[in-house]
């Protein structure tokens, strides 16, 4: 008996791990390329999708129960702390340390959390900084950051126990995969790139931003790794929720 229920959680978790690989690989990017190619405002329209795509994953993990409210609640918490580590920097161009909110989450609570708390926590967040086409690329490069996380966390590359190696890991993330995103983004929503030249120069003029905004991530995770995930520790053993 114990080991059928064994066999059917790894089950739900692995057709959650393929919900997210689809949604990531395939519904998002299509999504945020319709946006683009129909321009005006459809990027509003956009964001809502990919708010709902962020979900999907989340929610496949139940297939057989409900979702304890305890367990939304927690996840909604992290996203509002997520949005104030944002806001709290808005006065300080391009040093923001919401990657590193959504990374410790991901650690926590798995990949398919860390995914919904970073596409949340920006489409939310925008609503301070204002909300335009960059949104869906800020909702897809901090969702995929915080699903890169919760895998390498179940790999035990991440460890609460490692927060140096995790800081280090969260800053290259941030250089080299969130930053290249959305200075793609920039390519095809704000900038007039008309030659391969001018794109090489849009992705070099946004290695500085990406360096200030690794470093953010990398202060967040080094400091607040392992008081935050203490908290989220307790609250996952006493109430026996959202295994990774």
């Amino acid at each position: 008996m114990q080991n059928e229920q064994i066999n059917s959680g790894k089950k739900k978790r692995g057709k959650s791990f393929w919900v997210s690989l689809i949604v990531i690989a395939v519904l998002i990017p299509l999504t945020v390329g319709i946006s683009w190619y129909l321009g005006d405002r459809k990027y509003y329209v956009a964001s809502v999708l990919i708010m709902i795509y962020s979900m999907l994953p989340f929610f496949a993990g139940f297939e057989n129960r409900k979702p304890q409210a305890r367990e939304l609640v927690t996840l909604a918490v992290m996203c509002a702390i997520a949005v104030v580590s944002r806001a709290a920097f808005i006065a300080i161009n391009n040093f923001k340390p919401i990657g590193g909110i959504v990374m410790i989450t991901a650690m926590a609570f798995g990949p398919q959390a860390g995914f919904m708390t970073g596409a949340l926590s920006m489409i939310v967040s925008d609503i301070i900084f204002g909300q335009g086409p960059w949104t869906p690329w800020q909702m897809f490069s901090y969702g995929l950051l915080g699903f890169v996380a919760g895998i390498m966390a179940k790999k035990g590359i991440l460890s609460e126990k490692t927060p140096l190696r995790d800081a280090i890991i969260g800053f290259v993330l941030m250089v080299i995969m969130v930053g290249p995103i959305l200075d793609t983004c920039a390519i095809f929503t704000m900038a007039n790139v008309v030659n391969t030249s001018s794109a090489l120069a849009v992705y070099i003029s946004g290695i500085p931003v990406n360096v200030s905004q690794g470093v953010a991530v990398f202060l967040c995770v080094l400091l607040l790794t392992k008081p935050i995930m203490e908290k989220l520790n307790r609250i996952k053993i006493k109430y026996g929720m959202m295994q990774p």
